[in-house]
């Protein structure tokens, strides 16, 4: 999973898998977009507008995808580089990759470690 995320649009980016062409997702007013592959229109990703204020809307990915999301959004807020953050959770940074693009299911130990360090993230939120 490819999570991109701007802090000053609070946008976000989560693509599934990587295609050269895809269809792009806004209407107007949509907050939350598809995008869609242009080989079989099936749905590689989403664009989420207001991610703070859409998050709970994002009932169509596991956990660990909304987890993933969460943990590189508050990373990025606050300024924090991969290693950093992998460092102060007492991870490599290889595996520490892996937890924030969502191909690492986290242990209970490091999920609380998480929490911990980003105090904001709602475990309730993310679990639902």
């Amino acid at each position: 999973m490819n999570i991109y995320y701007d802090k000053d649009l609070d946008y976000a980016e989560v693509f599934f898998k990587k295609e050269d062409n895809y269809l792009l997702p806004f209407e107007a007013n949509e907050q939350i977009g598809e995008f869609r592959s242009s080989k079989d229109d099936s749905i590689i990703g989403y664009s989420i507008e207001n991610l703070s204020k859409n998050f709970d809307s994002l009932d169509f990915l596991t956990p660990y995808q909304k987890l993933s999301i969460v943990i590189k959004k508050y990373r990025i807020q606050k300024g924090k580089t991969q290693q950093e953050v992998a460092d102060e959770l007492g991870m490599k940074l290889l595996p520490y990759q892996r937890l924030e693009s969502g191909e690492n299911n986290p242990t209970l130990k490091t999920i609380l470690k998480v929490k911990e360090m980003f105090p904001e993230i709602d475990l309730n939120q993310i679990a639902s």
